[in-house]
């Protein structure tokens, strides 16, 4: 859990960053890429990791 706050909370200080220097603060695709992290987290944490040979 601690993982997926790091990177949430790092993609909200790059948004901030872009945001600033190109005056486009656009929250529609940092809602999706938020959303798409979340739900790869999820998906990711339901499936076993495979062992690999």
């Amino acid at each position: 859990m601690k993982n997926i706050l790091g990177l949430i909370m790092g993609s909200i200080a790059g948004w901030l960053i872009w945001g600033y220097f190109t005056d486009d603060f656009s929250l529609e695709r940092f809602f999706m890429f938020l959303m798409g992290i979340i739900l790869g987290y999820i998906i990711g944490r339901s499936r076993p990791k495979e062992e690999t040979i």
